[in-house]
């Protein structure tokens, strides 16, 4: 069976399997969606189709592009346009360009020319998170195929079967959202605990209303600025997690279950009402943040709203 490896993307699985039992093989495609969901070996796995090779590494008419560096330069298309002219060993001449949405401007535009009159051997597929960064005559041109991310419960018993014990590999695939690639980063993450232990340190201050250290909050945080949205989200799961504590609901539906034991503690300090304002003062801070309001500001503010819910 076609794709068997592939975790989820069901959409795309199917319309590439009708397109390949009809024999309908459009010379471009643009496969769109957030890093680590699989993208780039659905690819391959497509390559290997429709070359009939076991590995495509070895096969001389699958061609991979990079970026080098921070940018997909002009030469690497010319270097396509004049390969692409010499016929394939096979049926097809497949290449992907990974991160497509790093193409300079240039080099998309000498790459249409080559997605106007493509030779009916060749096949050009474009990797991307980001299809809006991509001009309009190249998407025009595509058949694109979104790629979604990872269902919770896939990604679960994915990482489950990787031999992470099952309430971490639920941790784990609730903050990669829905990434296998960022899942597996986070496993191997110290940093990744480290972050949660401050969390937690965050929320018992909080409750333990200690003003002084509320007030820090700011300071201490700012060495997560690069990802505040993550961490911003991690507090939410766990105030929510405290929600379904209050409720006695089973474990089994906490985010943060192998911290029962703080998520209890912290449980009795706090009444449903106070968790539900803070979450939505949490979640305030989160779009002044994605608005580009002033960091540190955001920070404070958030931290004397929840102070004076809880006082």
């Amino acid at each position: 069976m076609y794709f068997e490896d592939i975790i989820g993307q069901e959409f795309a699985k199917k319309y590439i399997i009708n397109s390949i039992k009809n024999k309908k093989i459009n010379h471009a495609y643009m496969f769109n969606g957030i890093d680590g969901i699989g993208k780039t070996k659905f690819a391959q796995e497509f390559s290997k189709i429709l070359l009939d090779v076991e590995n495509i590494d070895n096969s001389p008419d699958y061609i991979s592009i990079k970026p080098d560096g921070n940018s997909i330069k002009i030469a690497k298309i010319r270097d396509l346009q004049e390969d692409i002219i010499i016929k394939p060993h096979k049926d097809y001449k497949i290449y992907i360009i990974n991160q497509a949405e790093k193409m300079t401007v240039e080099a998309q535009n000498a790459l249409l020319k080559t997605l106007e009159e493509p030779p009916g051997y060749a096949m050009i597929v474009l990797i991307t998170k980001n299809k809006e960064a991509m001009l309009d005559t190249i998407k025009s041109r595509c058949e694109i195929i979104k790629f979604l991310p990872i269902p919770l419960l896939s990604l679960t018993d994915y990482l489950i079967n990787r031999g992470i014990e099952e309430s971490r590999a639920k941790l784990l695939a609730t903050f990669s959202r829905g990434s296998i690639e960022k899942a597996l980063e986070l496993s191997n993450s110290a940093e990744f605990s480290i972050m949660r232990e401050d969390i937690q340190n965050y929320i018992q201050n909080i409750l333990d209303k200690n003003l002084v250290e509320i007030l820090d909050i700011p300071n201490n945080m700012e060495k997560y600025k690069s990802e505040i949205i993550n961490l911003l989200d991690m507090m939410i799961n766990y105030f929510r997690d405290i929600m379904i504590s209050k409720e006695q609901v089973s474990k089994d539906m906490m985010i943060n279950g192998d911290k029962m034991t703080f998520i209890q503690n912290m449980s009795k300090k706090i009444t449903y009402s106070q968790v539900s304002k803070i979450i939505d003062i949490i979640e305030e801070t989160k779009k002044n943040i994605r608005s580009n309001c002033n960091f540190n500001m955001s920070i404070q503010v958030m931290a004397l709203n929840i102070y004076e819910v809880i006082k």
